[in-house]
């Protein structure tokens, strides 16, 4: 198949027109006469389906070209691009966002990753021509599948019989190609498969749709290769090379889903702010109330922490390798946990109306129920925190930089630093000008820490409202840094314990603190970014998980960030980093 794309004009403005259009085409989601306003998708959620209005819209706007390289004829050249972009679909229906849009990304980049030529141009054109795909990566042991089952590939001629089933995969009935990981005789691989919607998909039984709590418009069941006509694939990369493969692909995946998961909390933030300025004077839920006000501060700085935290794990792709696998881990454990500590303090805010099924604020008890589930999979939560452990035993060997310089956390004078020009890069949410992406670089083991190891540097830049904030994550840097050096001096063979999840914790937290002071640190010259107060709020959110006695959240930059919220209520913008305008009637 041929596919003619014109060539894909990487620049800031770019990017910002290519959303703005999606944006334009979806319109304003709080509209009832909106064929895809809010309504309609709780109607496709209770029917569990995804609008097909909205998959119609995807097919025109081409939203399965996000995932294609630029060498292949599609857009994708940036990961951090690509989360902005899906923030769009996600900000209106999480399921909508999985299901037609991040399920085949999680599979296509298995094939970009280790795929020969033709099983490239051949998942390129499947994509291009709006057709899906589905994966099932394997289960790590500290997974969290939903069953664990496993597949089996025998060689047979020029590829691989399947055989097997597993249970649960999003878009397995509507997919034309599989990713697969399946037991080969030389160990765990790879393979490129048709899928049930292809006509060499035969051989592949559908399982019952198992009915899920949150995105129930994504059709998830299980695949069985027990057929008359043995489903055969092909591999991708090495036989044996399954395992290796995953590696590198998890930083790729676990950032960029997460990062695209922003734009339901900015519909559950944007809802109940609706709500809250409804309320009479005397409501406590209304703007009259403290208690509103603070929750809405905070969830309008938690927001602004975690896409800080996103911005740092999708670029680190491009700028810092051998440290995404890393970073990628811990947005995967930590995005969900705020997010859902953010969605419970909303609710107390909107009470019974958190949970009303129709009427203007129903899309929030929906985006409640999304938001977990996309914190699931085989590299959820449990097997990120095992990355941060493993990091965690490495950190000893890496030192600590001498007098908090502003060298790598190695001490190496060569590695990137706060102030050099590599990893300001990292920070910079409209700087597009980064290396490619070098996805067999993200498996390697990282021998630096460049994100503490600017921390230290940073916050001697923070004065002002930033600097008590920036003086508790010093402080608990520390404390991190003498908890490593007894966690890698326990006997030889002893497991590293309770202790290390609670140090995993420490460290995920100071990660995006370092992120956000970074991204301050590296600010434009202009605009909300520009300013202290943001960081100082956010920053205050970070260091009272870390020691919920250290430090009071600063009432002007608080009073600042109320005020920029409800300006970017009523000029319809979104509240991450970008504040990008939002589609209107």
């Amino acid at each position: 198949m041929t596919t003619v794309v014109d060539p894909v004009d990487s620049s800031e403005v770019a990017v910002q027109e290519r959303i703005a259009r999606l944006e334009h085409d979806f319109g304003d989601l709080d509209d009832p006469g909106n064929p895809l306003g809010a309504q309609q998708f709780l109607a496709a959620d209770e029917r569990q389906r995804l609008l097909p209005t909205a998959e119609r819209l995807l097919d025109a706007f081409g939203l399965n070209a996000e995932f294609v390289p630029i060498g292949l004829g599609g857009r994708l050249g940036r990961l951090d691009v690509l989360a902005r972009v899906l923030r769009v679909v996600f900000r209106r229906d999480a399921a909508l966002g999985l299901g037609y849009g991040l399920t085949s990304y999680l599979a296509a980049v298995g094939v970009w990753t280790a795929g020969t030529p033709s099983q490239r141009q051949e998942t390129a054109g499947l994509l291009l021509a709006h057709g899906r795909m589905a994966c099932a990566y394997p289960e790590p042991p500290q997974g969290n599948d939903f069953l664990r089952n496993r597949l089996t590939a025998v060689p047979d001629g020029a590829g691989y019989r399947l055989g097997g089933r597993k249970e649960a995969l999003n878009n397995g009935a509507r997919a034309g190609a599989l990713v697969l990981f399946a037991d080969t005789p030389d160990g765990l691989s790879a393979l490129l498969a048709p899928g049930p919607a292809h006509p060499d998909g035969a051989g592949i039984r559908l399982l019952p749709r198992r009915p899920t709590t949150g995105v129930r418009g994504c059709a998830v069941q299980g695949l069985a290769f027990d057929g008359p006509r043995p489903a055969s694939g092909r591999l991708l990369g090495p036989a044996g090379g399954g395992t290796r493969l995953a590696e590198h692909v998890f930083p790729l995946t676990r950032s960029a889903g997460l990062s695209m998961t922003l734009g339901c909390a900015d519909t559950a933030l944007r809802t109940t702010t609706a709500f809250a300025r409804s309320r009479r004077r005397r409501s406590l839920a209304s703007l009259h109330s403290s208690r509103t006000r603070t929750a809405l501060v905070n969830a309008f700085a938690d927001l602004l922490v975690c896409d800080c935290l996103a911005l740092v794990a999708t670029r680190a792709t491009h700028v810092l390798p051998r440290e995404s696998r890393t970073l990628g881990a811990v947005a995967k454990y930590l995005l969900p946990m705020v997010l859902t500590e953010t969605m419970d303090d909303l609710s107390i805010v909107l009470g019974s109306e958190a949970y009303a099924t129709s009427g203007s604020y129903a899309i929030f008890q929906k985006t409640a129920r999304d938001l977990p589930m996309l914190g699931l999979g085989s590299a959820g939560a449990s097997a990120s925190r095992a990355v941060l452990v493993a990091q965690l035993l490495r950190l000893p060997a890496f030192g600590t930089p001498p007098d908090g310089g502003a060298t790598g956390a190695g001490g190496d004078p060569d590695a990137p630093c706060a102030t050099g020009d590599g990893l300001a890069r990292l920070f910079r949410p409209f700087d597009a000008a980064l290396p490619p992406c070098e996805v067999w670089e993200n498996g390697l083991p990282a021998d630096r820490d460049s994100l503490l190891g600017s921390l230290e540097e940073s916050a001697r830049h923070a004065g002002g409202p930033l600097a008590e904030a920036a003086g508790v994550l010093v402080e608990q840097l520390g404390v991190l840094r003498d908890g490593c050096a007894e966690l890698a001096a326990r006997p030889v063979g002893q497991p590293p314990g309770p202790r290390a999840f609670a140090l995993a914790d420490r460290y995920a937290l100071l990660v995006a603190g370092a992120a956000c002071l970074g991204v301050w640190r590296h600010r434009p010259s202009g605009g909300f970014l520009a300013g202290p107060d943001w960081a100082a709020t956010a920053l205050t959110r970070v260091a009272g998980r870390l020691d919920r006695a250290a430090v009071r959240m600063p009432e002007a930059p608080a009073d600042h960030l109320l005020t920029e919220l409800l300006h970017r209520f009523d000029d319809a913008r979104s509240y991450d980093l970008y504040a990008t305008a939002l589609g209107r009637s």
